[in-house]
């Protein structure tokens, strides 16, 4: 959805006109239900998607008329039973449809598209410590499930933002300066893999200090006994140890770089929908 904004907002400043076709209710049940989105202008549709099928194509049909006359309206489609099997609609009814016409470079549409995009961005964000093999996959992962990522390293090789398709921010940073871990809030998670236990130990005795609903440590269950030891002795408890999650991510037997980041963003994945 976020790109799909995105594609309207800078088709809006290429001075083209556009509508935006969000299906607003259905009475049975859809590939693609309440909320679905498509973006289309005189080249017909060019982004998103409200299920295929009949009312997709009537839709897009509609949605030129609109951008011939210039103004918004709504639609109600009434399924015949041909096109509530091509849907995939196990009740039949109807599906309304809403058609919001949007002028290029009109400063107004420019504004509402800014405003809905600042609502798409999602609360919290992953803070990920070190920007090695499995950081580099794990950014694109999450990436593309709508996570936001944040690479921590005090490596300057490490923390160049190229090596991370997707990142939001890269950070160069030192792993004991607490003014690293300052804006991790209730909302975020963070992941921990750094290139050894010293490392590791502190990040994660100064993320225990933060509120992070997540911290998934990378690492050997002998690697995790010798931190954890460590962090008690500092006076971390087992409740405090109790909020990190290591090894980090679902057991799917991974070994790979990439089949790790996979394990830890369906973890996440599993964990944001608990909250939800």
């Amino acid at each position: 959805m976020r790109q799909l904004f995105q594609q309207l907002e800078q088709t809006l400043r290429e001075n083209q006109n556009a509508v935006l076709v969000t299906v607003e209710a259905s009475s049975g049940s859809t590939p693609r239900g309440k909320g679905a989105t498509m973006l289309v202008t005189a080249q017909g549709r060019i982004a998103g998607t409200i299920g295929g099928g009949a009312v997709e194509f009537r839709s897009e049909q509609v949605a030129q008329e609109v951008l011939e006359s210039g103004g918004s309206r709504e639609e109600t489609f009434l399924l015949h039973p041909n096109e509530v099997q091509d849907l995939g609609m196990i009740c039949g009814g109807d599906v309304r449809v809403h058609f919001r016409y949007l002028a290029g470079g009109d400063p107004a549409a420019l504004e509402w598209v800014r405003q809905e995009r600042a609502r798409l961005i999602p609360p919290g964000r992953v803070f990920i410590f070190g920007g090695g093999h499995v950081a580099q996959a794990l950014v694109p992962a999450l990436a593309a499930v709508g996570f936001r990522c944040v690479v921590l390293e005090d490596r300057e090789d490490f923390c160049r933002p190229e090596l991370f398709s997707g990142v939001e921010e890269t950070r160069l940073i030192r792993n004991d300066d607490p003014a690293a871990y300052g804006d991790i809030t209730a909302e975020d998670y963070v992941a921990v893999m750094t290139r050894g236990h010293k490392d590791d130990l502190t990040v994660q005795a100064q993320a225990l200090k933060t509120q992070a609903k997540y911290i998934g440590v990378i690492g050997s269950r002998k690697k995790t006994a010798a931190v954890f030891a460590r962090l008690k002795e500092m006076g971390y408890t087992d409740a405090d140890l109790a909020r990190i999650t290591t090894p980090i991510g679902l057991d799917i037997k991974a070994e790979t770089p990439a089949e790790i980041a996979v394990s830890i963003t369906a973890q996440l994945i599993m964990l944001r929908s608990e909250k939800m």
